[in-house]
């Protein structure tokens, strides 16, 4: 594969570009947008490109950066063909691919996820969402791990979820994984939900395996099928997981160690919380999801200490010659909080320019991929926008 190559290219991308943390629960819903300090903006600074051939998809549903052997990669799930592809983040380091089987003694399905574990070990999600896998970099399995032996109360499994974003969360100094298994196989009505939030695996002779963050009560009747998955989590340090909810305005925060829930101010300056829906139906969740202010994605850059959260603006499900749009389509914004979760900035981007769900942080920039659909976008090449926090 080739090497990626930087440029600067600030007048192209210009021409792109025309309250506090609390300690305990809210059990209300406010409808009012949360005010913040306008501290800390975004400025374009340069691109990235990365060739990629004709057989990787440039709208891949998951990527992550990663560090293997002290190089930084941009790690790509390849559903077209069962590859990961790893693509060097710099010019002393070589990009390479991994092939994976779907059947057969190291047979793994279709890839959806994947972690670093080591530098020669890797945690891999798959379309059998009641196993995981941990393999060697040449694609071997090296042990399976069953993740539906612990069941719930009313009988039925814990599946993992991959629609998610960033569903599998591994944290090297507790060596113990968090993978998102919300929901058993099929649950569209109000309140049918596990009860928590994560599977945590650590990685021990025996391994050990628990449920934990258990959402507050109040939430339950609101919440349901994608309206409840189509979630995005992170690890912040050693001991913070990160919840992003589409239809709360607030981020929730898990202290792995005390067990301890609370929220953070975190949301759009016109939006407040979208939860309860007017009319929800299981039969329209994407119609719902484009007409409905909402949020995704969430990225932590720890050489910067900024969180970014991306958030979005509802319009009508069809245009004007009733063709569907898809969340794709809402103008995005990327809400900025500082290394304390206080809100300290937000963002607009234009409408259908930047493809959101592919981004990534990399030496204190974000980089947001501009492979948007509508964008006319290129098919043998990843463009990445880096933004730069600059305080105003």
């Amino acid at each position: 594969m080739g090497k990626i190559y930087i440029a600067l290219s600030f007048f192209s991308i210009l021409s792109l570009l025309s309250c506090e943390k609390k300690t305990s629960l809210n059990q209300s819903l406010d409808p009012s947008p949360r005010k913040f300090d306008d501290l800390i903006t975004l400025m374009p600074d340069d691109t990235v490109s990365i060739p990629i051939g004709q057989r990787t998809n440039v709208f891949s549903k998951y990527i992550s950066k990663t560090s293997i052997r002290g190089k930084d990669y941009l790690g790509l799930v390849n559903e077209n063909t069962n590859h990961l592809e790893f693509y060097a983040l710099s010019d002393d380091a070589e990009s390479f691919s991994i092939k994976f089987q779907q059947e057969g003694p190291n047979g793994v399905r279709t890839i959806k996820a994947f972690e670093v574990l080591s530098d020669s070990t890797l945690l891999i999600g798959t379309s059998w969402r009641r196993e995981l896998y941990i393999t060697d970099f040449s694609g071997s399995v090296l042990s399976r791990i069953n993740s539906v032996k612990k069941e719930r109360e009313d009988g039925k499994p814990y599946v993992q979820i991959y629609y998610t974003n960033k569903p599998l969360i591994y944290s090297r100094t507790k060596n113990a994984t968090f993978t998102f298994a919300a929901g058993d196989q099929d649950y569209n009505s109000p309140g049918l939900w596990s009860g928590t939030y994560f599977l945590k695996f650590i990685h021990a002779d025996p391994l050990q395996m628990e449920h934990v963050l258990n959402l507050p009560s109040h939430l339950s009747p609101l919440v349901y099928s994608a309206f409840f998955s189509h979630s995005s989590h992170l690890l912040r340090g050693d001991n913070e997981l990160i919840v992003s909810l589409p239809f709360l305005n607030d981020l929730l925060i898990y202290n792995i160690d005390s067990e301890e829930l609370t929220y953070a101010a975190a949301g759009h300056r016109g939006h407040g919380d979208i939860l309860p829906l007017d009319n929800p139906s299981p039969n329209h969740d994407e119609q719902e999801y484009v007409e409905s202010d909402s949020y995704r994605e969430i990225v932590y850059d720890q050489e910067t200490g900024y969180l970014y959260r991306f958030a979005y603006d509802g319009l009508d499900y069809k245009d004007l010659d009733g063709r569907r749009r898809t969340w794709d389509n809402k103008k995005p914004s990327i809400i900025i909080l500082d290394n304390n979760m206080k809100k300290v900035g937000e963002y607009e981007l234009p409408q259908n320019k930047f493809y959101t769900r592919m981004y990534f942080t990399h030496r204190g920039k974000l980089y947001i991929s501009i492979n948007h659909p509508d964008n006319n976008p290129s098919e043998d090449e990843l463009i990445f926008v880096g933004l730069k926090p600059m305080k105003r």
